[in-house]
């Protein structure tokens, strides 16, 4: 019992651990609170929709940084609670778009996060990936503010965008 005036301090166990935390945790990465795994110039792009809250983010390409050195790695994972209780992740990638040419580099990074999703350790940030009652794509291509965006809503690029699951860049993001 602690002495009187004494005011307790909270510890790490009594926190409250999000869904998304709990997955990121499991599969290896470090989560961190709300979106504050975001570099601070891309944070301020992407929100959320009425309702919903960041329930967590986690810097996948720090992360494997050192062990796949060579590898096109994807940026970032986000936790999104929605207002009726519900998870889900949402993957962010901050890219240029100021060349049709980006479009490879950005499947590229995509086919690496999709590999990473498919094995044992991030089965849960799978699940919240692809859970009920999404619609549309989680994977997001956040169009960094320098250069114009040179893909068009009509072009080949864009076809083999939507082909593969990415949603188009956009300089701002509104999740889910």
């Amino acid at each position: 019992m602690a002495a009187k005036g004494v005011k307790k301090s909270k510890t790490s166990a009594s926190k409250k651990t999000s869904g998304f935390q709990s997955a990121a945790a499991a599969a290896g990465l470090s989560p961190q609170a709300g979106k504050q795994a975001v570099e601070g110039a891309y944070s301020a792009q992407v929100r959320v929709i009425k309702g919903a809250v960041f329930s967590g983010s986690v810097d996948v390409d720090t992360h494997f940084q050192a062990a796949e050195p060579q590898s096109h790695r994807w940026d970032y994972g986000i936790g999104v609670q929605l207002a009726n209780g519900q998870e889900m992740v949402c993957w962010v990638e901050p890219h240029p778009a100021s060349s049709t040419g980006q479009v490879a580099n950005m499947l590229g990074k995509l086919a690496w996060l999709r590999r990473k999703l498919d094995t044992q350790a991030f089965k849960k940030l799978k699940a919240m990936t692809h859970g009920p009652g999404r619609t549309g794509s989680p994977y997001y291509w956040l169009r960094t503010v320098s250069g114009e965006c040179r893909i068009s809503a009509n072009s080949k690029e864009a076809r083999l965008l939507a082909l593969n699951g990415l949603r188009m860049p956009s300089q701002h993001l509104t999740l889910p």
